[in-house]
């Protein structure tokens, strides 16, 4: 392959030029069907002209085996992308064009720091295009043949960053395939980013194949690759090995005269050891890069995860001046395609209305000495991690096994209380025994009182020549008197859950139930609730860890695994989707309750009713499924935790507060530690407008359990409901000092100063949640700050806000999040009075919603549609919508929903003219809402409905009454600051009417301060200033 350079001949299949260091161009020595012109204006780009109507050409930034790749400037989005146009023969391959689209399904769903964006496949003139993140900066092999070795700072800070893009891609289950210096791009504060995720897997067929182009690099080629056999996770830890080589050498582990030859090398050849070529390189750092590069890949790092755990340690190592670490910039409000690293998430399940609620946990503080009562109607028991003493270390992992297994089976059981894993676990952190081997009776009774329960059972696994051996002593905490010595026997490692069913039996028998208690008990054999794979529950187990501390995206990838060898292990599908429910992503998380409920019969009753009931709970329209599950299960276990909180989740949202009140009592009266309960009976108060009851409530758990960011958050919201800024403040900084990384520190901070309408320290805070990492604050501030832009009267800004929020809901295959967002753009067209857009939004929201059976969104797409078609005159048209709201209504389970058809009914009439019967349908609209607490529930939007009909039908009193209810609102007006600035103008009005001059000049004012920077062209706005002006002239 020759050189365009310095013509210098290369050997083929070379990227870069032996001589000079070139970038070779691999179209230079294509197959005929390669030669093809594009059918495409590429080749006539230039600077400022427009490809495919929208890209405006920047420049070309290099060329490669599928096609050419520039830099453009999207004239939709108004930002600089990259696109590949695709040479011709892969244009024209319609399998690999649909493997491109099927690919790009996953890869999109990659938000990481570390890993570019592809967006989306197009077809121009008969070409293809893909369109991508553009990534400033230069490709690691430019790098390293510009510059030679790389320091090993700096090459362990390529590689670890390398690795957290890996983590998140694998997480997803997508493998790279392809990964190699030229795919990694370094900017000048030395962020890495991963580039082309999913497109060597798209290749993998045999005519692509045979045009020359090759799934893979030899050069950075897996010896599973070079077989042409499956690959998986641990064929991107080998390129990665293979990198790192390079970076800290300057050379390749393997070359040859032909790609086939390198391939082979790496099939069949052991590498030098990298020290050999540079002294610096520590052993440790040798032994990791050779350890990628094994070639069973059962002998490799099974997971990036470890990989860069040993590259972090080798960092921590090295003397600081040589460690290299990358400047971060922060996300700023025009990006669209945001980059989350979400290796931080900690998203409370709350806030994304999480129904599997084990992982509340993330916000528990116990104090040292809590005392939690004891049941008193059954015995309690704490099964304790086991000694191992079988001289095996690769045994240990049973310790905590066979305590999970243990509490598994021993929970089925109606007539036990058992103290769960989480909160065992939770117990031994604290009191910093998690490795402990042993335990003194001091401490026994310490978990025995923080745990609330009355008996313990420590265990030791023992081993002669293949038989296993469990002893078990059974005791009461408080005094130590043994119940029962119980010891079980079997053969290998599989049978250890048999051997726990047999226990299980033996500890009942100590609690002497009766016959007929033990006949009805439930007790299936625990591989039938768990799983039957050693393997696949030292995973679980793994993942349970982290879990428990809140850590769910830790927690994933080790469930991910667990399934891998047991593909029907209920439980951690189950894990999984909680785990996914509490970092945002619903739809990820509907995929693993999906297939956690198929597996439902591989589970104990007990975890078979929470899969049924957060399964059923993912839409409106089987909540009576759900309420089924959760009624069978707290009729078999009335103080469940899960099933009380729940199932009064279910009736928070349906607005059946008093059901919901009752049982989240039952938590409370049993003092558990998680904060759900205690946050959710708050919101049923406050939303019964309750708001010193749910104060009491929150302060019940400050306390009795602890001090709790997520509770004073709370309590500053609930400040807020009823205007007391300086108590909210307060509270505020109360969480903040508890929790300073916390997004809710700006969320809560923003909302504050925009109340007070201090709106330039809003926008500050509000752009802080722009700037983290986490995809829930990113979302709550674009809201945020379409409110403020809203509340200014600036409908194209707000507008270009709901936009963002729409392009991050897609990015993230989030229906919830989307449709919200499509209503919020739609109601700005309505207000702006662009009929026909707002008509587009929400029918593009009516549809995600159907389909992701989201039917409150349903439900507001019909009456916004409605409300529409009534400005168009379309009285028909509007009626229908009303119709066909109704019935939606009636086939949901919220009744309250009414409260919408009521109001559709009122601005139905109200455009009539039938004033008293549209005051009629408002007040019974009004009637179904809940006290402000919420600001999705929009009590400004009705409210200003009634007071508008009052006001043409001349009773300016009580349309006064109604505007001043309105701008008393908080939370109440949040989304609708419009309607809440405009409040001021017709207070301004009904003022002038009655003849009051000074109020009327304070609300003009007042009014046209808040949308003193609005939109052009405003008829209000224009109004208000020539009324005022008007009554100014008059002494």
């Amino acid at each position: 392959m020759k050189c365009s350079k310095c013509h210098f001949e290369n050997p083929p299949g070379a990227n870069f030029c032996s001589k000079c260091a070139a970038q070779l161009d691999s179209s230079e020595e294509v197959s005929i069907s390669q030669t093809k012109t594009l059918e495409t204006p590429l080749k006539e780009l230039t600077r400022g002209t427009t490809f495919a109507e929208r890209y405006e050409f920047i420049e070309e930034l290099g060329t490669g085996g599928m096609g050419r790749v520039c830099k453009v400037f999207d004239k939709k989005i108004n930002e600089d992308v990259a696109i590949k146009i695709l040479r011709p023969e892969i244009s024209e391959d319609e399998k690999t064009i649909e493997r491109f689209g099927n690919e790009l399904k996953f890869t999109r769903k990659i938000v990481h720091k570390n890993v570019c964006r592809m967006y989306d496949i197009n077809e121009e003139k008969g070409t293809q295009y893909i369109t991508m993140e553009y990534v400033p900066g230069e490709d690691l092999k430019s790098t390293v043949v510009r510059v030679g070795q790389l320091s090993v700072g700096k090459a362990v800070s390529v590689a670890k960053q390398v690795c957290e893009g890996l983590i998140e891609a694998h997480k997803l289950g997508v493998v790279h395939r392809d990964l190699k210096p030229q795919n990694i791009m370094i900017d000048k504060e030395g962020n890495v980013r991963i580039m082309d995720f999913g497109i060597a897997r798209s290749l993998k067929t045999k005519g692509i194949t045979a045009a020359g182009i090759m799934i893979g690099t030899p050069e950075y080629m897996s010896p599973e690759q070079a077989e042409m056999k499956e690959t998986d996770q641990r064929s991107d830890i080998y390129s990665l090995g293979v990198i790192l080589y390079e970076m800290v050498t300057g050379r390749l582990p393997f070359e040859g005269d032909s790609p086939l030859s390198i391939a082979m090398k790496h099939k069949s050849e052991k590498p030098s050891a990298p020290w050999e070529f540079n002294p610096q390189i520590s052993p440790e750092l040798s032994n990791v890069i050779l350890r990628c590069m094994e070639k069973d890949k059962e002998k490799r790092y099974q997971r990036a995860e470890e990989l860069y755990s040993e590259l972090d340690n080798i960092e921590k190592g090295l003397p600081t001046r040589e460690r290299v670490v990358p400047k971060r910039k922060p996300i700023t409000s025009r990006e669209i395609t945001v980059q989350f690293s979400l290796k931080k998430l900690l998203i409370p399940a709350l806030v994304v209305i999480a129904v599997a609620i084990i992982a509340v946990i993330i916000w528990r503080l116990v104090p040292q000495e809590r005392v939690v009562p004891f049941p008193q109607d059954k015995p309690s028991l704490a099964v304790m991690y086991f000694e191992n003493n079988t001289g095996d270390e690769r045994l240990d992992h049973w310790r905590k096994a066979l305590s999970d297994l243990l509490i598994a089976d021993l929970s089925q059981s109606k007539y036990i209380k058992v103290l769960s894993g989480e909160k065992l676990y939770n117990i031994l952190e604290e009191l910093n025994l998690l490795e402990a081997k042993s335990y003194s009776s001091r401490v026994l009774k310490k978990i025995s009182t923080r745990g609330g329960v009355q008996y313990i059972l420590v265990g030791k696994l023992a081993m002669a020549g293949e038989t296993l051996r469990i002893n078990a002593l059974l005791q009461e905490a408080s005094t130590g008197d043994l119940m029962s010595s119980e010891m079980v026997e079997g053969r290998g490692e599989g049978s250890l859950f048999s051997m726990v069913d047999d226990l299980t039996k033996k500890i009942k028998a100590s609690f002497k139930f009766s016959e007929e208690e033990i006949a009805s008990d439930i007790d299936k054999e625990v591989e039938k609730i768990t799983t039957t794979s050693s393997e696949a529950h030292k995973y679980y187990r793994e993942g349970m860890e982290f879990f428990s501390k809140g850590d769910n995206l830790k927690s994933i990838p080790l469930m991910e695994i667990a399934v891998a060898f047991d593909p029907e292990f209920a439980m951690a599908y189950r894990t999984m989707a909680n785990a996914y429910t509490n970092i945002g992503y619903r739809t990820e998380a509907r995929k693993r309750y999906q297939k956690a409920f198929e597996l439902s019969d591989r589970v104990s009753d007990r975890e078979r009713y929470y899969i049924e009931g957060v399964y059923y709970q993912q839409s409106e329209s089987t909540y009576d499924k759900a309420t089924e599950a959760y009624d069978e299960l707290l009729e078999i276990y009335p103080d469940d935790f899960i099933g009380n909180n729940n199932l009064g989740e279910l009736y928070v949202d349906l607005e059946d507060w008093d059901k919901a009140i009752q049982l989240f009592d039952v938590n409370i009266q049993n003092k558990v530690e998680p904060v759900l309960s205690y946050v959710y009976i708050a919101y049923s108060y406050a939303a019964k407008g309750l708001y010193d009851k749910a104060r009491d409530v929150l302060k019940l758990y400050l306390n009795d359990i602890s001090d709790n960011a997520y509770i004073r958050f709370n309590l500053a919201d609930n400040y807020l409901y009823q205007g007391e800024y300086n108590l909210a403040q307060a509270e505020a900084a109360k969480a903040f000092s508890l929790d300073p990384k916390h997004y809710s520190n700006s969320l809560i901070k923003g909302d504050i100063y925009l109340y007070k309408q201090d709106l330039i320290n809003a926008e500050k805070e509000y752009l802080k949640l722009l700037e983290t990492e986490e995809p829930k604050a990113y979302e709550e501030g674009t809201k945020r700050l379409g409110a403020l832009y809203l509340l200014q009267g600036m409908f194209e800004k707000s507008k270009e806000q709901a936009k963002q929020g729409i392009a991050l809901a897609e990015m993230l295959d989030e229906a919830e999040w989307s449709s919200w967002f499509h209503l919020y753009l739609a109601y700005m067209h309505l207000k702006s009075k662009n009929l026909e857009e707002a008509l587009k939004e929400y029918d593009e929201a009516l549809i995600i919603a159907s389909e992701a059976g989201i039917l409150d969104r349903q439900r507001e797409a019909l009456y916004f549609r409605g409300r529409v078609y009534n400005e168009m005159k379309f009285k028909d048209e509007s009626q229908k919508m009303a119709d066909e709201l109704k019935e939606l209504i009636g086939n949901g389970m919220n009744r309250k929903a009414m409260r919408l058809y009521y109001h559709l009914i009122g601005m139905i009439e109200l455009e009539k003219e039938n004033f008293s019967e549209a005051i009629e349908s408002f007040n019974q609209a009004l009637s179904l809402l809940p006290s402000q607490f919420n600001p999705d529930d929009g009590q400004a939007l009705f409210i200003d409905s009634l007071a508008l009909a009052y006001y043409k039908a001349g009773d300016y009193e009580k349309a006064r009454q109604e505007y001043e209810r309105i701008i008393h609102l908080t939370t109440g007006r949040l989304f609708y600051g419009d309607i809440y600035a405009k409040s001021f103008y017709m207070l301004g009005k009904i003022y002038e009417e009655e003849d009051m001059q000074r109020q009327a000049i304070d609300h003009y004012e007042r009014f046209l301060d808040l949308w003193k920077d609005a939109d052009p062209g405003i008829a209000e706005v224009e109004d208000a200033k020539n009324r005022l002006a008007e009554m100014q002239k008059t002494p």
